[in-house]
């Protein structure tokens, strides 16, 4: 319900939203405005105070320069009033005016340019002005004369033109922009004021139909609420709903069954109560797993071997979960249980685990068979192999060619036999290990080792064997040699007219490492790359030595660890055997 309502408020909440975004709005650009207003105002400030600094700089200049005159004139010292506040005010205005022209770079360098032609200005009144106090009269002229002061007064009167133009334009363009920023401040207050009045009918409008719309929602919600209410009661599993205290709120008539306890009974009783846990075993009290999904928040699932005690006495295997239950602001409400009963998957448990027990008995006993079976038959065997060996040696001269051929058939039969019967016991005892007792085996050592084993035939054919980095991985060392054995003996044995190139090489993926060994040899038929894997299958006949079992041997070894086994082949150009060992057996390896 109170999604429901959550949604139902959904377009006011909506209009209440771009409400606000439309106040933030218009907030902003008045900020903005105010803003521009305010600069406007400062530069104009700033350039009426470039304007009176500049207009009274120049003012003070001719005010002292006509005392100047009038002292020349008449000696009197009173004419020397505006000079004398010339040079008293001059120095503390120069540094108001660099002030004001800090934030104007081309203003500031034409005050710099006036600086030293006013302090030169001020020199040679100063000069004419002590040139008459000592009644040199006809020199004060001829400096007078000389021009130079005219010169510098006139270049002053320039710059400070200059100075005046400029700040004037400014004064201008600032009023002009601050009228500019006035204007769209009421622009935007007036538009703004209209959006919301629109947006005011809209939201009028929005919310009569959003709460004919939660009216419906609430109906919906009923009827889905009770709808609810009898799936819950109408499932195949048993059903408690409790509230934050622990008491049940609801519970299905399959709970009620398994439990003892009627609805009327059960509404408001404490859980605890209620539902009674064993363990199957010990017979001791299991923690309540809808109390636990209370206390701690979380999804609780019940321990292997659970009984429920039932109202009247009776026990129940049972199997169940419990969750908390939350409101939308997620806050704790209650929580819920279901529970299943589970008899005949124990019943199950029970005649799988016989069967189990049954197949590894019949898989000792097997083990134990061949292994018996293989030193039965290798002793008679290495009977007629010494037999043999001992006619060739006694009656060589008796038996003649034809004879040496029969007991060389005879000595060749009994090895291809031998080694069958050694296959066949790898075979079988490859499907018997533990992997779980597996130590971690540099896969590097391993490949070694089948290196050594093969060193003979490396040599004899004059092969190249290369390999990359291999990981670490969890298994028998013994295994893994096997394996390596088998695929490089085989590349080997199957080399085409060049010499054989085997490279070994291993790459990573999420969920497993990949071995790769790939030759130059014979390679192998599409149609024979899955049969190559099956015992006793051999493609070349007597024309390769063999039993047919090596690499049937590998894939049960492999798939013993979970992995898998596969070839990639073109007849005559090649084949790439892979092997896959899964990360929980490994670690990287090192570069």
């Amino acid at each position: 319900m109170m999604r429901v309502d959550r949604l139902s408020r959904m377009p006011e909440m909506a209009m209440l939203g771009v409400s606000f975004l439309v106040v933030v709005l218009i907030g902003y650009l008045s900020y903005r405005n105010i803003q521009d207003m305010r600069r406007a105002d400062e530069q104009r400030e700033i350039t009426q105070n470039i304007l009176s600094s500049n207009a009274q700089l120049l003012s003070l200049l001719k005010d002292a320069e006509t005392g100047q005159r009038g002292f020349l004139l008449t000696g009197n010292e009173e004419y020397l009033n505006p000079y004398h506040t010339a040079l008293s005010t001059v120095p503390t205005l120069i540094e108001r005016f660099k002030v004001e022209t800090r934030s104007r770079s081309d203003q500031a360098q034409r005050l710099r340019e006036i600086e030293p032609r006013l302090n030169a200005k001020l020199a040679e009144l100063h000069s004419t002005i002590e040139l008459r106090r000592q009644n040199k009269l006809a020199e004060a002229q001829a400096e007078i004369d000389s021009g130079r002061g005219k010169l510098l007064m006139d270049e002053i009167r320039v710059l400070c033109a200059g100075i005046d133009e400029v700040a004037s334009g400014r004064l201008v363009q600032y009023s002009a922009a601050q009228d500019e920023s006035t204007h769209r401040l009421r622009l935007v207050s007036t538009l703004g004021s209209l959006i919301l009045l629109g947006f005011l009918v809209i939201a009028t409008v929005v919310i009569f139909r959003g709460m004919k719309r939660r009216e419906d929602l609430y109906k919906q919600a009923y009827a889905s609420h009770k709808l609810l209410a009898t799936t819950l009661t109408g499932i195949a599993d048993a059903v408690i709903a409790t509230d934050k205290s622990g008491h049940v709120t609801f519970i299905n008539p399959v709970a009620q069954t398994l439990t003892g306890w009627n609805e009327a009974d059960a509404l408001g009783v404490h859980i605890s109560k209620l539902l009674l846990i064993v363990n199957e075993a010990n017979r001791m009290k299991v923690e309540n797993p809808l109390e636990r999904a209370l206390a701690e928040g979380s999804v609780v699932g019940l321990a292997n071997h659970t009984s429920l005690i039932a109202k009247n006495g009776q026990e129940v295997p049972i199997d169940d979960s419990a969750a908390p239950l939350r409101d939308e602001s997620g806050k704790l409400v209650g929580a819920v249980l279901v529970f299943r009963d589970i008899s005949a998957r124990r019943i199950a448990e029970r005649q799988l685990s016989d069967a189990s027990a049954a197949l590894e008995a019949s898989n000792g006993e097997l083990k134990q068979f061949v292994h018996a079976a293989a030193h039965d038959l290798r002793s008679p065997l290495q009977s007629v192999h010494a037999i043999a060996q001992l006619l060739a040696l006694q009656f060589t001269d008796q038996l003649g060619p034809k004879g040496d051929e029969l007991i060389g058939f005879i000595t060749k039969g009994v090895g291809r036999m031998t080694q069958l019967l050694e296959d066949l016991l790898a075979f079988a005892q490859a499907s018997h290990f533990d992997r779980s007792i597996a130590q971690l085996t540099p896969m590097d050592g391993a490949f070694q080792i089948s290196l050594e084993n093969l060193q003979a035939e490396a040599e004899r054919t004059g092969a190249a064997i290369t390999f990359d980095p291999l990981p670490v991985v969890a298994v028998h060392e013994a295994h893994m040699v096997q394996i390596f054995q088998n695929l490089i003996g085989n590349a080997l044995k199957y080399h085409s007219g060049n010499a054989p190139r085997i490279h070994v090489s291993a790459q990573q993926s999420t969920t497993d490492w990949t071995i790769r060994v790939t030759d130059n040899g014979i390679g192998v038929a599409p149609e024979y790359r899955e049969q190559i894997f099956l015992p006793f299958k051999r493609l070349h006949g007597e024309e390769y030595p063999g039993s047919g079992i090596g690499l049937a041997t590998c894939k049960k070894i492999i798939a013993g660890y979970g992995g898998r086994i596969w070839a990639e082949s073109t007849l005559g150009q090649g084949s790439i055997f892979f092997f896959t060992i899964p990360m929980s057996n490994a670690v990287p390896p090192k570069s």
